[in-house]
C-alpha cells in the first residue's frame, strides 16, 4: 500500500521586515515576487505513487532584490521539477539538475538587475516511493521527526570561523553563484519513509526564533500539519518574528 503524504505550508514576513524575501515550491506552486506571505496555511494531501517535491527558498540581497532571487528560485524549480519528472532519473540527479538550473536562473536574473548582491538559499524534499531525499543550499533547515526525536537532515552551509560575535555567519553555499567562481555543492541526504514520520522545512526566520527543543515539542502536539505551521509560525512571531518566516510539514500516513 502507497504512503499518503498530508502536507501545509505557511508563510509570513514577520515583525521587522518591511517586506518578503521568503518564497517556496508547495502543490505545484509558488508566491509571486513582490508579496507579503500567506494569510492562512495551505495544504495538501496525496498518494505517494510518483516524485511529490516540496520547497522553501530565503532571498538574499537586500532592496528588491532578495524577493525577486527567492521568486526565482520558486519558479523555475516549478518550471524544472515538472519538466525533468517527464523522464526516468534518479532522484539524486533529479535535485542535482534541479540546484544546477535554478542556480543558472538566479545568475541570469543578478546580471539582468546588474548586482552582485543576489542570491537564495535553498531546502528541498523530494519523496519518491518509500524514500525521502533532504537538498539544501545555505541555512534553511530541513528535520525529521520519528519517535519523539528531532534529526537535522539538511547540513547549515555557514563559515563557522572568523564571524563576528552577534552577526550571522556569512554563507558558504547558495543559490546565486557564478560556476566560474565555484560550483555549488548541495547537501543530499537519503531517508526511508516510515508511517507517523513528520518532516519539516524552514526558513532561518524559524530557526533563528525557535530552539530545535520547541521546534520538536510544537511538532509533537499539533493534531494535523496545518495545525502545526500554523503554531509553527505563530511561536517564530511571538518570540520577535525578526525574520521572514516560512515553514511546511509533511506528515506520512
Amino acid at each position: 500500500m502507497p504512503f499518503i503524504i498530508e502536507a501545509a505550508c505557511l508563510c509570513n514576513k514577520g515583525k521587522i521586515r518591511k517586506n518578503n524575501e521568503d518564497n517556496f515550491f508547495f502543490d505545484g506552486r509558488c508566491l509571486v515576487a513582490d508579496n507579503t506571505g500567506l494569510k492562512h496555511p495551505v495544504s495538501m494531501t496525496r498518494t505517494l505513487r510518483r516524485e511529490i517535491c516540496v520547497a522553501v527558498f530565503d532571498g538574499m540581497g537586500g532592496e528588491n532584490f532578495g524577493e525577486y532571487a527567492a521568486f526565482t528560485a520558486a519558479e523555475c524549480m516549478r518550471e524544472t521539477a515538472q519538466k525533468l519528472k517527464s523522464y526516468f532519473i534518479s532522484e539524486r540527479k533529479l535535485l542535482n539538475d534541479i540546484c544546477m538550473q535554478i542556480n543558472n536562473a538566479v545568475i541570469a536574473k543578478r546580471k539582468e538587475f546588474c548586482t552582485e548582491h543576489m542570491g537564495s538559499t535553498m531546502v528541498a524534499l523530494c519523496f519518491s516511493n518509500h524514500y525521502v531525499y533532504a537538498c539544501n543550499l545555505g541555512d534553511s533547515r530541513a528535520y525529521r521527526l520519528r519517535n519523539g526525536e528531532l534529526l537535522q537532515l539538511s547540513k547549515d552551509h555557514v563559515e563557522k570561523n572568523m564571524t563576528p560575535q552577534g552577526k550571522k555567519a556569512p554563507l558558504t553555499q547558495h543559490l546565486g553563484i557564478d560556476p566560474e567562481e565555484y560550483m555549488i555543492e548541495p547537501h543530499i541526504a537519503k531517508g526511508e519513509l516510515k508511517r507517523d514520520d513528520q518532516y519539516l522545512l524552514c526558513s532561518d526566520g524559524l530557526t533563528d526564533m525557535l530552539t530545535n527543543l520547541e521546534i520538536d515539542q510544537i511538532m509533537s502536539e499539533a493534531f494535523s500539519a496545518e495545525e502545526c505551521v500554523q503554531n509553527l509560525v505563530d511561536a517564530a512571531l511571538e518570540k520577535g518574528g525578526k525574520d521572514n518566516v516560512t515553514a511546511i510539514v509533511c506528515r506520512i500516513h
